[in-house]
């Protein structure tokens, strides 16, 4: 889901960091510093690391022996995860989400009224939110009543990614070397505790919506994999992001 435009981004984040004083950083360089780590002694140097692979840290930032993970993201970007429709659904089935539930993000992900995408015409996105309107309001319902489910799902599309081994994150960027605005998980998951957000009437769980990949409406399947690969987005990242900066501290 990274483009180049980004990797480039976080490379030259990760060189204005590396091996720098504090004190010689740029002031929106330092504030993230101090909002990570809270006091410091400006004297003292940092280590700065891109992380490879496909995890959600982009790189990590080490002061005075202490680490801490980072995902980053730039530019226009709200895409935040995507994985396999059907390791989402079994993750759903271990957290006891219905079975009808279950069905409705299946048959919105193939848009052709099966849950396995067998179906012969995939509808038009109208059409097949108004055909699904009922199941998708009775799914919402079901997805925003609990909020510790809302942060289950907001860790994993955020800050761990699918594997229970992986290194999460502790805080998400968003900006670039001049400018931007670092979040912790724990000022995130205190937005959701008193956010509310059923109006929403995508399907969405908490913030984040999720969409389809690929549906191929009224053309040929190019790649199939995409068809069965699940997007999850959160509409105007960036604004939300510095709201919650700005209301719900460290």
């Amino acid at each position: 889901m990274k483009d180049n435009v980004g990797l480039l981004k976080e490379k030259e984040l990760v060189l204005a960091l590396n091996d720098k004083q504090i004190c010689d950083l740029n002031q929106n360089l330092k504030f993230m510093v101090k909002e990570i780590f809270g006091f410091v002694d400006e004297k003292q140097k940092l280590k700065c690391e891109l992380i490879d692979g496909y995890i959600k840290p982009d790189f990590s930032i080490t002061y005075n022996g202490i680490t801490k993970y980072v995902s980053m993201k730039s530019g226009r970007s709200k895409d935040v995860h995507q994985e396999n429709i059907k390791k989402f659904i079994l993750f759903m089935r271990e957290l006891n989400i219905s079975k009808k539930t279950q069905q409705t993000i299946l048959l919105y992900q193939y848009g052709d009224l099966t849950m396995d995408g067998s179906g012969k015409e995939r509808l038009p996105y109208e059409e097949l939110r108004y055909r699904l309107r009922e199941r998708i309001s009775e799914a919402n319902e079901e997805l925003n009543s609990n909020k510790e489910f809302i942060k289950t799902i907001v860790n994993r599309v955020i800050f761990k990614g699918t594997f229970e081994e992986n290194t999460p994150a502790d805080f998400v960027y968003f900006g670039d070397v001049n400018y931007g605005v670092v979040v912790s998980k724990k000022q995130i998951y205190r937005f959701i505790e008193v956010k509310n957000q059923k109006f929403i009437s995508n399907l969405h769980i908490g913030p984040i919506m999720f969409r389809p990949h690929a549906r191929y409406i009224g053309k040929e399947i190019k790649n199939e994999n995409n068809r069965h690969l699940i997007d999850f987005y959160w509409p105007n990242y960036e604004a939300d992001l510095r709201y919650i900066a700005s209301r719900f501290y460290s």
